[in-house]
């Protein structure tokens, strides 16, 4: 893992907390997918095995890692997927609502100033002919 903050360390250790979160929700869709009487196709049970043999190889980068950097991992990735499941569920399908969620987020002061992605490519889908972006 990388030290300090920069866009790299940041772009890194967001790989390895997404790829846990992809974890969870995977193993999570199974779960609910047996309890709901359904099972993966052939095929799609293959993809997801291959994915979380995957996860689990990039894994073990941070496995080696001190215990407590692990701990903070798991953390993180346990926080980003509540706030990305509350996200999703406050605003379901309406990207209006995400967008004004974005921009409520946005309004608190950068914690790293990071290089962040260009919201008007980001959210341009949802504004066809308005030219300003809140």
């Amino acid at each position: 893992m990388l030290v300090g903050t920069t866009n790299l360390n940041t772009t890194l250790n967001l790989a390895y907390v997404l790829t846990d979160v992809v974890e969870t929700l995977l193993y999570d869709l199974r779960s609910e997918m047996g309890k709901q009487g359904y099972e993966l196709r052939h095929d799609a049970k293959r993809n997801f095995n291959t994915a979380i043999a995957a996860i689990r190889k990039l894994k073990q980068d941070v496995d080696k890692t001190q215990f407590s950097t692990q701990e903070n991992f798991g953390n993180d990735s346990d926080c980003l997927l509540a706030f990305i499941r509350l996200l999703v569920d406050r605003c379901g399908d309406d990207d209006k609502k995400m967008f004004a969620f974005y921009n409520y987020i946005k309004r608190h002061p950068s914690q790293l100033d990071l290089t962040l992605s260009d919201e008007k490519s980001v959210f341009a889908h949802i504004f066809e002919g308005d030219e300003k972006l809140d």
